[in-house]
């Protein structure tokens, strides 16, 4: 070896600029399963690409999911074999996801999910869903209102009927009849679900 080469590899590795580097490449997703991806580069399609820089980083960490058919950009921290690949950049955003402990968040192109424990909220537009929803809407206070003063208005009402009734010497009831009829002929409407129920919130 002549003394220029010999001088070079000496500098370069004092430098460290002798080791292998890593490299980058950008590459299509083709599909995620998890916290893996498989991509492409052009015909040639490499799996098990990890979306956590540090394995298993996902499960208490940040998770970010890139769309099909979006290009990423890949780090290959195996310096050129294709052995260990991350993600480290993303043309298009499928959905983000924190974790940590007992909570995690998951945010999409429909809205936003919060989980703590066996607790569950989901916010999209207009509309908000407490533990998947189960058991309806939540009740519109002020309509529930209205119709329990009506109902209440109406007892009151026979109370006030039956109250003001005097018994009448040998006439058989009619004059408690007459008295009532008024009241008895008043209907009153059937309530509705939907009169009480506001569908936007759910729980």
């Amino acid at each position: 070896m002549d003394k220029p080469t010999q001088i070079r590899d000496l500098l370069r590795s004092i430098a460290g600029t002798d080791k292998p580097l890593f490299s980058f490449r950008l590459m299509e997703v083709v599909g995620v399963d998890g916290d893996l991806c498989r991509a492409k580069m052009g015909d040639f399609e490499i799996p098990d690409i990890r979306l956590s820089s540090i394995d298993g980083g996902s499960e208490n960490g940040l998770l970010v999911v890139p769309a099909k058919g979006s290009i990423i950009l890949v780090a290959d921290l195996s310096c050129g074999s294709l052995r260990e690949l991350c993600v480290i950049g993303y043309s298009e955003v499928e959905s983000v996801r924190c974790h940590r402990g007992k909570t995690t968040l998951t945010a999409d192109a429909e809205g936003v999910t919060v989980e703590v424990g066996s607790s569950k909220l989901r916010v999209e537009d207009g509309k908000i869903t407490f533990n998947d929803g189960a058991n309806h809407g939540l009740v519109k206070v002020e309509e529930l209102t209205k119709k329990l003063n009506a109902l209440e208005q109406e007892i009151n009402d026979l109370k006030s009927v039956l109250f003001n009734w005097r018994p009448v010497a040998q006439d058989g009831g009619a004059s408690l009849q007459i008295a009532a009829a008024t009241w008895i002929g008043r209907q009153m409407n059937t309530t509705q679900r939907q009169e009480l129920e506001n569908d936007k919130v759910t729980h």
